[in-house]
Parts: C-alpha cells; structure tokens; sequence
C-alpha cells in the first residue's frame, strides 16, 4: 500500500513539474515576442522623429533671413530692435458674417408613457388606449396601474 502511494505522489510531482516548465516556456515565448514588438515600435518612432526633424530642418532653412531660427535669436532681436507702436486697422480684415440661426418648427413626439397617461386623461378606456396606439391591452394597464399606485406613495 505504501509503495502505491510513493508512487503516485511521484507521478503527481513529474506531472507537476512538466507543467511548470511548459508555463515556464510559454512566459518566455510571450517576453521575446514582447522584446520584439517593443522594438518594432521603437525603430518605427524612431524614423517618424527622424522624419519631423528633416522636415522641421527645411523648414527653417526655407525661412526668411530676417525671422529669428531660435528663442534665444528672438529675445536678443526683440530687446535690441525698438518695437514699432501698433497701428489699429478700422478696415473689415473680411466679408465674413456669423451664421444666422434658422427658424425651425421643434418636433416634439410623447414616449408611449406620456401618450397613454393623456389618452386616459382624456377618459379613454385601457382597451380603446391598447388599440390607438398599437400596444397591448395588459401593457397600458400595467402603465395605469403603475400611475395609480405611484400616486398613492406620492411619487410620480
């Protein structure tokens, strides 16, 4: 009996054992291709920096003579140079007029709650209600009777 025992806790520990290191060689599958997606990111951010700074390059270069390149360049332009007094245009800069609000017509539409609560206020019978409006007879009493009982507790 106890050879029996020894031998199935040995069994149990291989088995325990050869799961852990296939979990063990999935986590390290899930790090690499992790690593290598890291890394993909990297060089694509990498060439998109590469790119605004080529851009950002030509642009200055494109840039008149006279336009500091720096914000160093501008303090020492702008505490140099005297800054001539702005002059204030009283000319329109354009024709643009702000968009006038059209007159449309509200399309309010009642949910079937409201409806049935006015059809029977109007004195209408739960069937007549059920029939205008395309619902089931049960379900407009179920409404009314929600109403009836919701008034008695004092909530609406």
């Amino acid at each position: 009996m106890l050879t029996l025992l020894v031998f199935a806790s040995l069994l149990l520990h291989v088995l325990t054992f050869l799961a852990i290191r296939a979990l063990q060689s999935k986590v390290t599958q899930q790090e690499s291709q992790h690593q290598e997606e890291k890394e993909a990111y990297e060089a694509m951010l990498g060439s998109i920096l590469a790119e605004l700074r080529e851009e950002n390059e030509r642009l200055l270069k494109g840039e008149s003579p006279q336009a500091p390149a720096t914000p160093a360049a501008k303090k020492e332009n702008s505490q140099s140079a005297p800054q001539p007094e702005s002059v204030v245009d009283t000319e329109p800069v354009s024709d643009y007029s702000p968009p006038q609000p059209t007159e449309e017509e509200d399309d309010i539409t009642m949910s079937n709650l409201g409806r049935v609560l006015q059809l029977n206020d109007e004195g209408l019978p739960p069937a007549a209600i059920a029939k205008q409006l395309g619902m089931g007879k049960t379900e407009v009493e179920l409404i009314l009777l929600m109403k009836k009982n919701g008034g008695k507790n004092g909530k609406s």
